[in-house]
């Protein structure tokens, strides 16, 4: 539930609707969320059922680094769309620092596993506040938990979920804040 693209499509989708308040912002949204993290997540899904790779969360390092140019080939379209036809600032914002903080998670994660889901979190942590003001430190408390049941199921260390939260309060949510904040 609390994957790094269906959290992006759900921000995608919220933050500039919330913000704007129309028909347009929303289909903006909906579009950005189908063509990123639709996509993404849709064809990682068939290639695990495939056996191509091991599982969603492709586990296996050598995996890892062809789905994060896909997605980040996808980000790249998507933003450069929203540029060019004058989209919603927030969308803008979420998938500039969605494509620095995937660059450099590619560059990391087939040596390191830093955690995807604790950079989501934590740059959902910094994005809500920015976009909800106080109602979005409601999100908070979900960002811990989403982190503590990654411990705890053994998908990841401390260390690569303090080093993926942090990389996303300082990525997702710096560069959001200073594209759309």
């Amino acid at each position: 539930m609390f994957q790094a693209p269906i959290v992006l499509a759900v921000l995608l989708v919220l933050v500039p609707w919330t913000a704007h308040g129309t028909f347009a912002s929303l289909a903006w949204g909906v579009a950005a969320a189908l063509s990123v993290c639709g996509v993404s997540l849709a064809t990682v899904t068939v290639l695990s059922r495939q056996g191509v790779l091991s599982d969603h969360h492709v586990s296996v390092k050598e995996h890892r680094r062809p789905v994060m140019i896909g997605t980040f080939l996808l980000v790249a379209v998507f933003l450069a769309v929203t540029l060019v036809f004058h989209g919603p600032v927030e969308i803008t914002g979420l998938l500039t620092a969605t494509l620095a903080a995937s660059a450099v998670v590619a560059l990391v994660s087939p040596w390191w596993k830093i955690s995807v889901h604790g950079m989501m979190m934590g740059g959902t942590a910094v994005i809500l506040p920015l976009a909800w003001g106080p109602w979005g430190l409601l999100f908070g408390p979900v960002a811990v938990a989403v982190c503590v049941s990654r411990r705890v199921l053994r998908a990841h260390t401390w260390a690569q979920l303090a080093a993926g939260s942090a990389y996303g309060v300082v990525f997702l949510g710096g560069i959001y804040a200073l594209i759309a904040g």
